[in-house]
Formats: C-alpha cells, structure tokens, sequence
C-alpha cells in the first residue's frame, strides 16, 4: 500500500514538474517576444503601448524566472532517478529539490507582488513616460486613443499647441474650457491598456506559484514515503534473516 502511494505521489511530481517547465518555456518565449520589441523602431508599431508599458526590468525579470526554474527541472531529475533502499531513505535530493523549489516560489511571488503594487500607482508612473515621448509618438498616441494632451486638451494638461493636430485639431473635439471633472485626455485609454498587461502578467505569476507550491507540497509527501519505505525494507529484511536485521 505504502509503495503504491509512493508511486502515485512520484506521478504527482512529475506532473507538476512538467507543467511548472511548460510555463517557464512559455515565459521565456513571451520575454523574447518583448524583448525584440524593446528592440524595434517604435513608430511604425502597433504594440507601441505595450513597448512604452515595458522595461528592461520585465526583460531581466522573465530571464531570471525561466533559469532558475530549468535549473529546478534539472534538479529535480535527480530524485526521480535515485530510489530508497534498507540503508538509504535517499531524501537528501528531494530536500535539495525542495530548497530550490522554496526559492523559485519567493521568486515568482516577490516580482507578482511588485507588479501588483505596480498597478495601484500606474497613472503617476506614466506620466514621466508621457512627458518624455518626441512629437511623432504623442501625435501617434493621441489619433490611435482618441485623445488630447496627457490629462486633458490644456496646458495644465500636458496638452502642448504642436499636439492640435490630427484628431486634436477639431475645435469640436476640444472644448475651449473643458471640464476639470471630465478628462479628454490619454491617461485613461493609455494606462487602461497598460493596466491590463500588468494584470496579465502578475495573474499569470500567481498561476505559476500554484505549480510551485504543489510541486513542494508533493516533494514533502516522497520524502516522507521515503523514510517510511525504508523502514518497511529493513523490516522486510529482518524478517526474511529470522531477526537478524538490527532494530528497526
């Protein structure tokens, strides 16, 4: 019965083993995809948001995530090719794996968290991001969103007289006093798509702390199987040698 259990919790393992290795090809494969967008022309450039949303940090971030999670697929190949025996529970390498696992959950869950916290301030974060674009990327922003100047069409509202063209240089579309309760301008749709990247990303993140925390959670229970198969085994031995086994 104890062996079957072992067996079924190491097809647990290698469930969640393959799965967490799944999500870190996946996120290697959208971090390269970003990390060629940081790289390209921005105008012309239909993720340019998304462009403007990232940085460097995301790149890093990804990296670091998806090494440190193939390093763990490596580690983990090694308890599923050692086995207990009388004499050695052998749970030294799923405790090595478990540390390593530990880490890679604190990981996933630190850069979740900042994210996160990331999204409360999103408006006073893009600000700067506005305030530094040239000329041909606002003009871009403001036909593409359908908006006028940062917060509004003035300029208190980082809307500057070159911005009055385009989609902006309707005199309807802008009100010569707008309302100060009712923004015309970019940071709503802008950091409404930026907000959805983020929520992607660190929902996303959180998933993959579920596979960490079961991965762990199943490591615990082979480690303990382990010890208990080898108690089984030197009990198995010392009824086969008439009590000649030692205590148990």
């Amino acid at each position: 019965m104890k062996l079957a259990a072992l067996t079924r919790y190491t097809y647990i393992f290698i469930f969640f083993d393959i799965a967490l290795l799944a999500a870190a090809i996946f996120t290697l494969l959208i971090v390269l995809r970003w990390k060629h967008l940081l790289h390209s022309a921005p105008l012309p450039n239909r993720h340019l948001i998304t462009r403007l949303t990232l940085s460097t940090n995301f790149v890093h971030a990804g990296h670091i995530f998806s090494i440190a999670t193939f390093i763990a697929f490596i580690i983990s190949l090694w308890p599923l090719l050692t086995r207990p025996t009388r004499d050695n529970a052998a749970t030294r390498p799923v405790a090595i794996h478990m540390l390593f696992i530990l880490f890679v959950f604190l990981l996933t869950m630190g850069a979740a968290t900042t994210i996160w916290f990331t999204t409360l301030r999103i408006r006073s974060l893009f600000t700067p991001v506005w305030i530094e674009q040239p000329l041909n990327i606002k003009l871009y922003l403001q036909d593409s969103l359908q908006c006028c100047g940062w917060f509004n069409a003035t300029a208190a509202g980082l809307f500057e007289p070159e911005l009055r063209t385009g989609f902006c240089s309707d005199p309807e579309t802008i009100p010569k006093d707008p309302d100060p309760n009712v923004s015309i301008g970019c940071v709503g749709p802008f950091t409404n798509k930026a907000d959805d990247l983020f929520n992607n990303t660190f929902t996303t993140l959180y998933g993959f702390t579920i596979l960490e925390l079961g991965l762990f959670l199943t490591a615990a229970c082979i480690a303990n199987l382990r010890i208990q198969k080898k108690r089984f085994l030197r009990i198995d031995y010392k009824l086969i040698t008439g009590g000649k086994g030692g205590f148990v």
